[in-house]
């Protein structure tokens, strides 16, 4: 099937997008981060957001201990103020008017990572891509909530910020299983039970096979979903596997 599989999915998440904009023009207009009126993110709020970015730009993190199979990590702040509620807002509010500004957070991000890896510098040097951007899926569970892929979006939108021929947005991973609720665990907890969880689309094999692949989420909390998604693509033929997030968790340390 190769890329033409994954045109159903995409029409049916436009679909879901179309009727969430008819819903927003009858609804009240408030920040997206502090509810205040008449603004989807508020003047405050915008200025707030680059508060909580890594001076100096995007930067490697990792947990403190890293688990073993994680990708390098880069990030473009931490997960605090305004980009924490707005994350928040943007995957489980509904709020899908934050994707353009996420979804840039999230494109420095990526950036940053295309330009430390030689091997995905020389395959953009070259026209050798295009690189993969993989987001990381959404349960079943929450896709029937949410009635999307949130990240899909994002990866989206963050490879727009490129030339077309760069970066591919890459729905590659689907679940394999079922796993709980991920709040409230511990490290060690969301590693077993996100082990072995995700696989490869089949319609995608042949693609991941061979490729260089940057998987993305929104936060970096423990690295257990990271490990995963890289070991899924990794068991696929990918050559290379790399990871961008929009945020880091305060408790994981940031590497220059």
């Amino acid at each position: 099937m190769g890329i033409a599989g994954s045109v159903g999915p995409v029409r049916a998440q436009a679909a879901g997008t179309a009727l969430r904009s008819l819903l927003d023009l009858a609804l009240p207009l408030s920040c997206a981060s502090c509810q205040a009126p008449d603004h989807r993110i508020c003047p405050a709020c915008r200025l707030a957001v680059a508060d909580c970015l890594w001076a100096g730009g995007p930067r490697a993190v990792a947990p403190r201990p890293a688990p073993a199979g994680l990708p390098e990590v880069i990030s473009a702040g931490r997960y605090e103020g305004p980009v924490a509620r707005l994350v928040s807002a943007y995957k489980d509010a509904g709020r899908r008017d934050c994707a353009a500004v996420l979804g840039g957070l999230l494109a420095s991000s990526l950036e940053a990572s295309l330009g430390r890896h030689a091997t995905t510098a020389h395959l953009l040097r070259r026209g050798d891509g295009p690189v993969l951007v993989v987001p990381v899926p959404s349960s079943r569970a929450a896709r029937r909530r949410r009635g999307d892929a949130p990240m899909a979006d994002l990866a989206r939108r963050a490879c727009d910020e490129f030339s077309p021929t760069e970066l591919l947005p890459a729905p590659a991973l689907a679940p394999r299983r079922r796993v709980a609720d991920q709040a409230g665990l511990t490290a060690a907890q969301r590693a077993a039970n996100l082990e072995a969880s995700m696989q490869v689309r089949r319609s995608w094999e042949q693609i991941v096979d061979g490729a260089v692949c940057v998987v993305v989420d929104d936060v970096l909390t423990t690295g257990a979903t990271l490990v995963e998604a890289a070991r899924a693509l990794r068991e696929a033929g990918a050559r290379e596997v790399t990871a961008a997030t929009i945020c880091a968790t305060q408790r994981r340390a940031a590497r220059r």
